[in-house]
């Protein structure tokens, strides 16, 4: 006999609820409402990298996910999507499945080559304890934008990856990983317009005012730095956030952050970043970062309007598997059967030095709109 309930999973037997609702539940009724792992790693020697990731949309009863495989000039991409209802509890969409063996330590992923040629069993085990972000809360126009909270934790991959040409051996490679979860525009299909009018209705996306967006995780010597920062189009400093974490397990808060970036003449790329960063106890870092690869197009995992049907993650597609690969064209162009793709937003690995100690890192300049103070056109 089964003791369980449909509507009830194992954690209601935890006293962590934090609404009247059991676990499965949803504490809005926002269609934008998710949780969604993401994971990263690159090959130190720069030949290679992957990205994955899982989201649940309890409100549209949908999940989705993807894997991406990073290899010489070519970027192959496999997403997935099914019906939530078809199974709540387990990190498991298409060909993917995601399992936290151990809480904050130790995550495997594995990919069957059934939907796609791409393949990997993975195991990543973590450096350092997760940095939590402050929370993420935005209501321009007086409508809630963004509302939640995600932690950051770095690690090392170990096992293989293949994208269709032969397995890859992933030995100690250097890796991020993220979870989040609450409300964030652009989930679920589509972006009600209300109150702004640089609101589009048919775009995904929040108003399309120019800004630059820094985040950098980064592992060196004996530190784990993780940063966020933003700016608006005068250079004004719109938010900051971030942490160095010792291996002894002291945390120091970041106390002011100024940024020197190289852009790629008359792209978005950037060749080199410079950050003097001040800590609230008074003491400065010395940090720099330079590309160890081309960046990821994240529309091929269905960021940014990705998918075929241009809507982007959380939308509702009952089970589906696409499959493609992208070509980049330095210094940020991508192309799929020849054609130029939007990109989307671009995720970066990275060589890092935290005060000279030689380290890697992920490093997105998300750059939107035009920035005279960065010399980055419209």
């Amino acid at each position: 006999m089964h003791f369980g309930h449909p509507d009830l999973c194992d954690l209601d037997e935890a006293v962590l609820h934090q609404t009247p609702f059991p676990m499965r539940h949803a504490a809005t009724s926002d269609v934008r409402f998710f949780d969604r792992y993401w994971l990263s790693a690159a090959d130190p020697h720069g030949k290679a990298a992957f990205i994955a990731g899982l989201g649940v949309y309890k409100n549209t009863g949908s999940c989705d996910g993807y894997i991406a495989i990073q290899s010489g000039t070519r970027q192959h991409n496999a997403r997935f999507a099914r019906p939530l209802d078809d199974d709540r509890d387990t990190m498991t969409v298409g060909d993917i499945r995601i399992s936290v063996e151990e809480p904050f330590r130790r995550i495997r992923l594995v990919a069957e080559p059934v939907s796609s040629p791409l393949a990997a069993d993975l195991t990543w085990t973590s450096s350092f304890p997760p940095h939590l972000e402050a929370h993420h809360f935005d209501a321009p126009a007086g409508r809630t934008m963004q509302d939640m909270t995600r932690y950051d934790q770095v690690g090392r991959w170990n096992g293989w990856i293949d994208h269709g040409d032969g397995r890859i051996e992933v030995d100690n490679w250097w890796g991020a990983r993220d979870h989040s979860w609450g409300l964030r525009p652009g989930v679920g299909g589509f972006e009600k317009s209300h109150g702004d009018p640089s609101m589009k209705a048919d775009m995904p996306t929040a108003p399309r005012k120019s800004m630059l967006h820094l985040v950098l995780f980064a592992e060196a010597g004996d530190n784990f730095l993780a940063l966020q920062y933003r700016e608006n189009a005068e250079g004004r400093r719109l938010a900051l956030d971030g942490e160095l974490i010792g291996r002894d397990g002291v945390r120091r808060r970041v106390g002011d952050l100024d940024a020197d970036i190289t852009f790629v003449e008359g792209s978005r790329a950037y060749s080199h970043v410079k950050l003097d960063v001040t800590m609230e106890d008074g003491t400065s870092l010395a940090v720099e970062a330079e590309p160890l690869m081309h960046a990821w197009a994240y529309s091929g995992t269905g960021y940014d309007g990705g998918y075929r049907d241009g809507r982007g993650l959380g939308a509702w597609r009952g089970t589906l598997a696409e499959y493609d690969v992208y070509e980049y064209v330095p210094p940020e162009g991508v192309l799929l059967d020849g054609r130029p793709v939007q990109p989307g937003h671009r995720e970066q690995p990275v060589t890092v030095s935290i005060d000279g100690a030689p380290g890697m890192g992920h490093c997105p300049i998300i750059t939107r709109g035009t920035l005279p103070r960065r010399g980055v056109g419209g």
